[in-house]
């Protein structure tokens, strides 16, 4: 019976043991309805699933998807969204093939990266052993047990007085942990680079980068931070931040979680205060910063943190993130733009079958063939 399942959902949700198709299902309602303070205790559980099927209209399922829902208490919404959700999960995720179709499923990604030398030597990371990686300039290169790449500033001064310059960068699938000679932890994202100093002189810290990055800067009030990211600079003295300036993507969005940073872009300037994410136009010769107060943080650094996080996503938006993570190509079916949006959260350990399969949920199917996804349209 769907109730007892509906009530059997939220338990196993509560104790951690829901597959990811479960987890997205209910996370995709806390989500939508966060600021409710869903209370999630035994005895709230019984209570929720209880008051609200005694209030519901008695029809079939199929027919509760029609009902005018501004009618019903919001309480009846969730178990309404629950039990939707759990006539997918019985009866469409037992005909995965359905909605996707594949022979062989893909991986998700993994820690990978390359790093380039000043010399144009290039070091696959995923392959170096660990300890020392590289002696560059001033710096010894170390990989740690957990693979992360640690640079440690060997002298005061530069050898002969040069700057040296490396550069780590990740392939589509690929992710990687740097820390730098001064102690800023980077974070690269899937398909991005960052191109530093092994070790910093002078009055600054500059770096270069492209894609997405999440940055850790070790303050330090004598020697500005600054990052260039496609003609935009983000200076800083110490903050948590992250940058997404991939070149596909519309616009590019420094979102700021600790400190305060200062956004350049050829005449323009704003400072950002925690919480607030800058956006400039990718690709085009219009340079105004346009700053938003209150983002979801969350959202911003999903990715380092393991997630896929969507709030009202376009399919082209969420396909462009599968395209970096699981090294695919992407074609539909029919050349149609698809005006469906997701919102939810979905493991970046999902393997393609299990993320296209959550992503089914929105009634689009999916063919995998090698390494291509193909959006099946009307």
């Amino acid at each position: 019976m769907l109730y007892e399942e509906a009530e059997a959902l939220l338990v196993k949700y509560k104790e951690g043991k829901c597959t990811d198709v479960e987890n997205a299902l209910v996370e995709r309602w806390l989500f939508q309805y966060k600021n409710d303070n869903l209370d999630l205790s035994d005895q709230r559980i019984q209570e929720i699933t209880k008051q609200i099927w005694s209030n519901l209209p008695k029809q079939p399922l199929k027919l509760i998807k029609g009902l005018q829902l501004a009618r019903i208490a919001a309480a009846a919404t969730i178990l309404v969204f629950l039990l939707t959700g759990l006539y997918f999960i019985i009866n469409v995720q037992r005909q995965k093939d359905i909605a996707v179709k594949y022979t062989k499923d893909l991986l998700p990604g993994s820690n990978k990266a390359i790093l380039t030398l000043s010399n144009g030597k290039k070091i696959i990371l995923n392959n170096a052993g660990i300890g020392t990686v590289a002696n560059e300039g001033d710096a010894i290169i170390n990989k740690a047990a957990n693979g992360e790449i640690v640079y440690n500033d060997d002298k005061t001064t530069p050898v002969n007085g040069l700057i040296v310059y490396n550069t780590m960068s990740t392939p589509n699938g690929g992710q990687y942990h740097l820390i730098l000679s001064d102690g800023t932890n980077v974070w690269l994202n899937a398909a991005s680079s960052i191109k530093y100093p092994t070790v910093f002189t002078g009055n600054e810290r500059r770096v270069v980068i492209t894609g997405e990055a999440y940055f850790e800067v070790a303050h330090n009030a004598a020697k500005p931070f600054r990052v260039m990211a496609q003609g935009q600079t983000v200076e800083v003295l110490g903050t948590h931040f992250n940058i997404d300036a991939y070149t596909n993507e519309p616009v590019i969005k420094t979102t700021l979680l600790e400190g305060s940073v200062k956004v350049t872009n050829n005449t323009k300037m704003r400072t950002l205060i925690p919480g607030e994410q800058a956006q400039v136009q990718s690709g085009t010769a219009d340079n105004e910063i346009k700053v938003l107060g209150n983002v979801d943080t969350d959202e911003a650094i999903a990715w380092k943190n393991g997630l896929f996080q969507f709030n009202k996503a376009s399919i082209e938006s969420i396909m462009r993130q599968i395209v970096r993570w699981y090294d695919v190509e992407i074609s539909y079916s029919n050349n149609k733009i698809l005006s469906k949006t997701f919102t939810g959260n979905i493991s970046r350990n999902s393997s393609a079958a299990q993320f296209l399969q959550i992503l089914s949920y929105t009634g689009l199917h999916f063919e995998i063939t090698g390494k291509k996804i193909i959006i099946i349209t009307e």
